[in-house]
């Protein structure tokens, strides 16, 4: 029996390649697919929404839809670093996903705007949009999907406007073209309406006083505050009339009855679990616990070398960064915090300077790191900055009875503004008639305002708004914005002294790691609101710095990848073709400048010229960390999902640690080696001259997979024809495609950053439609194929005779095969159980359920087994300092938080041989393994100031008490070891906490 099993296995075999060969023949021959089948993604929509024909039919004929994008419509609509964002853009393209279809969304113009588009046909969906009695007359409305309560923002020193009765003769601004327009002018004649394009606009004009009040959903005029500072604002409780209901809908063409229908099904195959998904994401702002930054080697090594920053802290800079009672404090300090605990820097705040003594001290590289810092031309000599990390719009402040609405109406006027700031550069340079007078901080500008020894102070308008309220200064307002034509001016950004480019890197990606929650509790705890980077302005500018370097440099080379289709190729006569040549004529348009391409014969050449400067920019790389010390890298503008290509018969991946017994190819020159060699040690890793080649090695089952790129890897498959391969798993990260700019033209680097901002998503979808999408061969050789139809006869013939005998052995096995698969299935049942309680077990009995770390018992066991090896190692015995007294005053859960937080910096400040384990109460021991006594101690010192710069939420800081003892080989045991560290720590408890005594016989001791 058994040898029939084989035969039958071996015969099934041949079937199923002879079956595939086949299907693939037919299929090339007459033109239906794409070869690379198994590499694209079905186009059909869910089968459980009960779609009829027609309607399936409807969905073939019309695969896009456009759908309208606001650009400040948040949190459900909106547009920022370059993509449509929010609750209602992620909820249709659920629906899209779930319907087969794809979304184009149109970006721009104002709600008005829209709604007429939609009216002409020019749009053929409005989303988050609700029903009235006018809009139905050119409009289709699904059922809502969302309910937003209204609510009116007024001025926080509006105490007179409480509800809609209150408007009655004074000014309500609102979006031209909202629903509200037509329910105000239609029952409340005595409100005066200023129209105006967006919700931002309406908060703005509250903010600066053109109106007294503006509608919106709660939710919408909370995240629009947040999201730039407006924090003068209010929003006061709901609006009763049932004619404000906000109930958002999806609206359609009102020709396109039979989508209507198809998206009623489609919302009512949300699922509860989907909507709750949507809602945390979007709605809710729930800390999560913070992701710790994973440095490289060379990153590493400077954090160990440069274990303390030196962090600019101001007096008087309410909110972001001021000093009270000796503590920093504000939002810019805890960005500052939490990016050290990712990172694991320690943070020394100097405080006391002014703002000027401040950038001559980093100037002089006495300062690391300057904290809400804007990015000039002047600065940048000095300084390297980071991403934005917040928006604070500069504004105007005066007194209320004397308005400067904006900064050419300030000409042979008095204005104040604080010494060093970047006001003083653009004053001077473009303002000559503007009478400067110096302050030292924002505050003194407020105060010379107020007492009449300047007309008006440039600030920011939530460092303006803060202190006014602070110190009762009720005669001022702000009463304008500065516009000066370069958006950037608002962003905060940290600042790095220039000779550290490697811990601007560090800074930048720490920056990107902060997580929406994150950054929406620390914003919540000094703006009562959230806060994110805001998009600049359309139009792109540039500034004069960069003009000027445009000047001096009319000819821009670039250097590309060769052969890496569909994303580039040089192809014939030195054309530069695909994905990144569009991208990159797009970012040239913007820039309005030229490109000259250098022709290299390689990847790796074209990375050397470009850090040999033989050309100013690499059209397309990949930020590592070697590259990086001779190139700078822009924000990426193409992200590519890392897949893995498998041969078809294998099981698909689920995840790359499941794969360490085998071998995996990656294609050289773009960093991948390194990176899979760091994330998954034990996976073996080889790399290959090129994609092609990978795949070729796959098929011949030489390697298990080829991990690349998916457009390439896809290509690929195609052109090489490996119908024997299939995309077998998707990995958990993208690769992130940037821009390699020479590391000594700043301004080169950011006109590219700016000109990425402004890729619209109607560009990269006609991108990918041009290079991604399949095309189809019409052309047909009809003599052919008659020829091989007269083939395929024949042989189908055989195999309908091969078939009849297969199953008539196919019967003879079934029930055998039956019966052993459910033998099989009950024994792997049993062992899967067994295995899992056995690790369950395992896990109890040497874990400690409060940290994770190791128990008493593990840790014992481990440092016997040390002392069984007869190497120098030590023992650290660590006692967190009145923890009693934190149990007494804040309660034991949280002295429980204090424990599992001090058990995380352990883990996170050790080495990976080091053994952890909690050995009781507030105490734990560590062994550490081939460590000599010096070393020993130097590592006690480490955790020890670790914990002490660690923030524990109510508690704020603790600190440790260290004991440690040394063995020196044989002669000692486990006992003896523990008692010496015992007696060390009760010796540093004893000569007052926070500190490390060893027991050594060193020179320590």
């Amino acid at each position: 029996m058994n040898s029939l099993f084989a035969s039958f296995h071996s015969l099934s075999a041949v079937w199923q390649r002879c079956r595939m060969l086949l299907f693939t023949m037919c299929l090339g021959l007459f033109g239906v697919i794409n070869p690379v089948s198994a590499a694209s993604e079905s186009n059909e929509p869910a089968a459980d929404m009960g779609l009829t024909q027609q309607e399936k039919t409807w969905l073939k004929n019309h695969q896009t839809i456009r759908v309208h994008n606001e650009t400040s419509w948040g949190p459900f609509n909106y547009y920022e670093f370059g993509r449509p964002k929010g609750y209602s853009i992620e909820f249709m393209d659920l629906l899209a996903e779930k319907l087969g279809i794809q979304v184009q969304y149109i970006t721009g113009p104002s709600w008005g705007e829209f709604t007429n588009m939609l009216a002409n046909k020019d749009l053929d969906v409005m989303l988050n949009i609700v029903e009235t009695e006018d809009r139905s007359k050119f409009i289709l409305f699904t059922d809502p999907y969302f309910n937003n309560p209204p609510g009116i923002a007024v001025r926080d020193d509006n105490n007179e406007v409480r509800d809609l009765r209150d408007l009655n003769g004074r000014v309500l601004a609102i979006p031209k073209g909202f629903f509200y327009q037509e329910t105000i002018e239609k029952h409340y004649p005595g409100i005066q309406l200023l129209l105006v394009s967006d919700q931002l606009e309406a908060l703005k004009a509250v903010s600066f006083g053109h109106a007294d009040a503006t509608i919106s959903g709660v939710a919408v005029q909370n995240f629009v505050i947040r999201n730039h500072m407006l924090n003068n604002l209010k929003v006061i409780g709901g609006i009763d009339n049932p004619l404000f209901n906000i109930d958002l809908r999806i609206g359609i063409r009102n020709d396109w009855g039979i989508f209507q229908g198809i998206l009623q099904k489609a919302l009512r195959s949300v699922t509860g679990q989907e909507r709750d998904r949507l809602a945390r994401r979007w709605l809710s702002s729930g800390l999560q616990s913070t992701q710790v930054l994973q440095l490289d080697k060379d990153e590493k090594a400077f954090l160990e070398a440069n274990p303390v920053l030196r962090v600019h802290n101001e007096l008087n800079w309410p909110p972001f960064n001021f000093n009270e009672q000796g503590k920093p404090k504000g939002y810019s300090i805890d960005v500052m915090n939490l990016i050290a605990r990712k990172t694991g820097f320690r943070i020394e705040y100097i405080s006391g300077p002014s703002w000027g003594d401040f950038l001559a001290m980093t100037k002089d590289r006495q300062l690391d790191v300057m904290l809400n810092v804007v990015n000039t031309p002047e600065r940048r000599e000095y300084i390297r900055f980071t991403r934005p990390f917040a928006y604070n719009p500069n504004v105007i402040t005066s007194k209320k009875d004397q308005r400067y609405e904006s900064i050419d109406q300030l000409n042979g006027k008095t204005v104040a503004i604080t010494k060093g700031s970047f006001y003083e550069e653009v004053l001077t340079r473009d303002y000559p008639n503007i009478k400067i007078h110096y302050v030292e901080d924002v505050l003194d500008g407020l105060k010379a305002v107020s007492i009449g020894k300047a007309n008006a102070s440039l600030a920011e308008a939530a460092v303006v708004n803060h202190l006014i309220a602070r110190n009762l200064m009720n005669d001022l307002s702000i009463t304008g914005e500065v516009e000066l034509g370069q958006p950037d001016l608002a962003n905060l950004r940290i600042g790095v002294r220039s000779d550290w480019p490697i811990l601007q890197g560090i800074m930048d990606r720490a920056i990107e790691s902060i997580s929406r929650e994150e950054m929406a509790l620390i914003s919540k705890r000094w703006m009562g609101n959230e806060n994110y980077v805001a998009r600049p302005k359309n139009g792109m500018e540039l500034n004069e710095a960069e003009k000027a370097w445009l000047a001096n440099q009319p000819n821009i080379t670039f250097c590309a990848n060769p052969d890496w289709m569909p994303l580039e190729k040089i192809g014939q006569g030195g054309k530069h073709e695909g994905m990144v040549a569009d991208y990159l004529n797009l970012m040239a348009n913007q820039i309005g400048i030229g490109l000259t391409m250098v022709q290299t014969d390689s990847t790796s050449q074209s990375l050397q010229y470009a850090q040999n400067r033989r050309c100013d920019i690499m059209s397309a790389a990949f930020e590592t960390p070697e590259a990086a010390r001779q190139l700078n890298f822009t924000k990426p503008y193409l992200r590519l999902p890392l897949v893995i290509a498998i041969q078809e018969n294998a099981m698909f991946v689920d995840g790359l640690k499941s794969l360490d017994d085998q071998v995996i190819a990656v294609p050289s020159g773009y960093g991948l080696l390194n990176k899979l060699q760091q994330d998954y040690p034990s996976l073996k890793v080889i790399e290959v001259d090129d994609i092609t080649e990978g795949l070729r090695q796959v098929e011949e089952g030489r390697l298990f997979g080829m991990i690349g790129a998916i457009a390439p890897v896809g290509h690929a498959i195609r052109e090489g024809r490996f119908i024997n391969l299939k995309i077998g798993g998707r990995l958990d990260e993208d690769w992130k495609l940037a821009i390699a700019v020479r590391n000594d033209s700043p301004e080169l680097l950011s006109m590219f950053n700016k000109a990425t901002d402004y890729i619209t998503e109607e560009e990269r979808s006609r991108v990918f439609q041009r290079w991604v999408a399949v095309k189809f061969d019409q052309q047909v050789n009809y003599d052919l194929v008659w020829k091989i139809v007269a083939i395929i006869f024949v042989i189908m013939l055989g195999i309908v005779l091969w078939n009849w005998k297969l199953a008539r052995l196919n019967r003879a096995l079934k029930t055998e095969m039956g019966l052993r698969n459910a033998a099989e299935a009950r024994l792997q049942d049993a062992n899967d159980a067994l295995s899992s309680k056995n690790r369950e077990l395992s896990i109890l009995s040497t874990t400690d359920s409060l940290t994770g770390l190791s128990n008493r018992l593990y840790i014992e066991t481990q440092l016997n087994k040390v002392l069984d090896d007869d190497a120098t190692f030590v023992v650290m015995l660590l006692d967190i300092d009145h923890f009693k007294q934190i149990n007494d005053v804040y309660g034991h859960l949280e002295g429980d938080e204090v424990l599992k937080r001090v058990a995380t910096v352990l883990s996170q400040h050790s080495r990976e041989n080091d053994l952890i384990g909690r050995w009781g109460g507030e105490e734990f021991m560590l062994v550490l393994p081939n460590t000599s006594g010096s070393m020993g101690f130097r590592l006690a010192e480490k955790l020890r100031t670790a914990i002490a710069a660690e923030q524990f939420g109510e508690v704020d800081h603790v600190t440790a008490s260290i004991g440690l003892a040394e063995c020196h080989g044989p002669g000692n045991t486990a006992r003896q070891l523990v008692l010496r560290a015992d007696n060390a720590l009760y010796s540093a408890k004893s000569k007052g906490r926070n500190r490390v005594i060893a027991d050594i016989q060193s020179e320590l001791a």
